[in-house]
């Protein structure tokens, strides 16, 4: 579980024709940005950015799959200060690791991840026709409990724990929050609007993650 404040950093702009693009786009890296045919850019960049070029040092050990819902990643975010204007503190990100597709699920109690998720395995059950194998998370109170454990009982699926203390191996989710959180921070940013709209930036970023090309999908999109 991460513990953030979307605080908004001094911003220093330079000017180029496409930058608004890059705005609108959640100000996706180089490599999205050439490969969606777009001239590369000379972006505004904040004191903070030294931050987002941080990526988690380890390599993934899970192994391949190859069906969407065969491993599912989630990662709980919060308490977020300050809370949104809908009186939210946290998010819940569920990642799906064959096609890297975002969910978030917005949260007023981290004890609520669990509703949630149940909300979205139904969904997307429904909707794929296909079952959830594996989910992975941390081993936060919010995922290791009784309800998770008499639902993995009773669905068949297989719950990996990683260890504490170690997010990297739990990569998967903890990297599309890295996305999603930065994207937030920079939509908050360029936009002026109070820190409190970060329920919808932090919805938006999603949205945008999800439509931007990405490596790991031999650069298409979600």
């Amino acid at each position: 579980m991460m513990r953030i404040e979307f605080s908004i950093p001094e911003i220093h702009s330079t000017t180029a024709p496409l930058n608004l693009w890059h705005e609108r786009l959640g100000h996706p890296g180089n490599l999205a940005i050439k490969v969606m045919g777009l001239p590369s850019v000379n972006t505004a960049f904040s004191k903070g950015d030294l931050n987002k070029m941080h990526m988690l040092p380890f390599k993934d050990h899970f192994g391949d799959v190859s069906q969407p819902l065969d491993c599912v990643h989630l990662d709980l975010v919060g308490p977020i200060s300050p809370a949104s204007i809908s009186g939210l503190c946290y998010f819940l990100t569920i990642v799906d690791q064959a096609t890297s597709f975002k969910i978030d699920c917005l949260l007023k109690l981290k004890s609520d991840a669990f509703d949630q998720f149940v909300i979205v395995k139904n969904h997307t059950e429904s909707l794929l026709d296909q079952k959830i194998k594996t989910i992975v998370s941390d081993c936060g109170g919010e995922f290791v409990n009784d309800k998770f454990k008499k639902l993995a009982q009773k669905n068949g699926f297989i719950h990996i724990l990683s260890p504490p203390e170690t997010p990297q191996h739990n990569g998967f989710a903890e990297r599309a929050n890295q996305t999603i959180i930065e994207k937030a921070r920079c939509i908050l940013n360029r936009s002026n609007l109070p820190k409190g709209y970060w329920e919808e930036a932090v919805n938006t970023a999603t949205l945008l993650s999800n439509l931007i090309p990405t490596p790991s999908r031999s650069n298409h999109s979600p």
